[in-house]
């Protein structure tokens, strides 16, 4: 989609600053997230795995809009470390479903830890009223992506 409209392309601009500006902000592409070994893609990848006793690689894929071959490396990695455990469905023997270890879970207490507290350190220095205003406009972005989502996907059906 190529942008011709000059005060689009300023709008467009404006929201890639923001996400710069977010991701450097919240560290998110430095080697280890939260001073982990881990990618932000493994994060959130345990964190829909602790999430859910069972679920299945699709249901994980599908959550994150990751791909399937890159989420299959990582869950390859996870496997050999012992973070999870794959088994098979009960109701469908083709089915393999994963979950978190005990050691999964130790390994990603600490990174829940550690992203309470960037949040709280960002929050900490504003008044209840600027922390609200806050929550507020991010709620209001969400809703309006997600919102666009939804009618783009009800587009692709169409």
């Amino acid at each position: 989609m190529q942008i011709r409209n000059d005060k689009l392309s300023s709008r467009v601009d404006q929201v890639r600053a923001f996400n710069r500006f977010y991701t450097r902000h919240l560290g998110l592409l430095k080697p280890g997230l939260y001073e982990s070994r881990f990618t932000l893609a493994e994060v959130r990848v345990l964190r829909e795995l602790i999430s859910e006793d069972e679920v299945t690689a699709s249901q994980i894929g599908e959550a994150l809009g990751m791909d399937a071959a890159f989420l299959s490396k990582i869950l390859r990695r996870f496997e050999r470390a012992g973070l999870i455990r794959r088994s098979q469905a009960e109701h469908d023997g083709r089915q393999k479903l994963l979950s978190i270890t005990p050691r999964g879970r130790q390994e990603f207490a600490p990174l829940e830890v550690r992203a309470q507290e960037q949040v709280a350190a960002l929050l900490h220095p504003m008044s209840i009223t600027e922390q609200r205003q806050l929550v507020q406009a991010m709620s209001l972005v969400k809703s309006l992506i997600e919102w666009v989502e939804s009618g783009a996907d009800a587009a692709k059906e169409a």
